[in-house]
């Protein structure tokens, strides 16, 4: 529910024509992908603590996230890390460059669409490209990449209410949603859910000054 998500995903949504009978593939996608995820997250921070908490290593780089799996599996473990690395990166570049192309093209109207030929809709192929180059340029300054991330969360979660609420409208909307409408279990879980993230909108900045971001 990240802005950034909101637009990659309903306007590729709208690129590659999904249907009612896209639902099942979605649904799937959130409860095997996103438990999945949770995970690999558990099993990264677990391996951390056993292999490099003993050894007073704090990570600071991408590169000793995998120690773990090298000194577990070796070069084959070693070789699967990087491998995820690179995936999870230019995933991760894909679905910000993209999305940042979206906004701003259905922002200001101009023709979008990652199948639409870069003569047709130049603008938005143009800051697709234009953002990707101008993150790995601040990563070329050496700029700590875990505090920009960590700062990134931070402001996603102030505007996460901004993204959530116009969702949960456009979701109890019969017109527009048919039969697939929220109804009561839906809606309430949506609104224990917003006031969640409101609180965490309104408490996110205040936190992160007080506690100096974690120092």
């Amino acid at each position: 529910m990240t802005p950034y998500e909101v637009f990659f995903f309903s306007s590729g949504g709208v690129e590659e024509k999904w249907t009612e009978k896209s639902l099942g593939t979605m649904r799937a996608n959130v409860l095997i992908g996103f438990p999945l995820g949770g995970i690999l997250s558990l099993a990264i921070a677990a391996g951390s603590a056993v292999v490099l908490a003993p050894q007073n290593i704090a990570v600071d780089t991408l590169g000793q996230v995998g120690l773990p799996a090298a000194v577990g599996l070796g070069k084959v473990g070693l070789g699967l890390a990087l491998l995820g690395f690179i995936a999870a990166t230019l995933g991760a570049a894909c679905e910000t460059g993209l999305s940042v192309g979206y906004s701003l093209a259905q922002y200001f109207g101009w023709q979008w669409g990652k199948y639409v030929r870069p003569d047709v809709a130049a603008r938005f192929h143009l800051v697709l490209l234009g953002s990707t180059l101008l993150a790995v340029a601040i990563l070329l300054t050496t700029v700590d990449p875990v505090l920009v991330t960590e700062v990134s969360v931070v402001f996603s979660a102030v505007a996460l209410p901004l993204t959530y609420f116009p969702i949960l409208v456009v979701a109890n909307d019969r017109d527009y949603m048919g039969r697939h409408a929220n109804g009561r279990l839906a809606n309430g879980l949506g609104v224990v859910f917003l006031v969640i993230i409101c609180v965490a909108g309104v408490a996110a900045l205040p936190l992160m000054i007080w506690t100096r971001m974690g120092a």
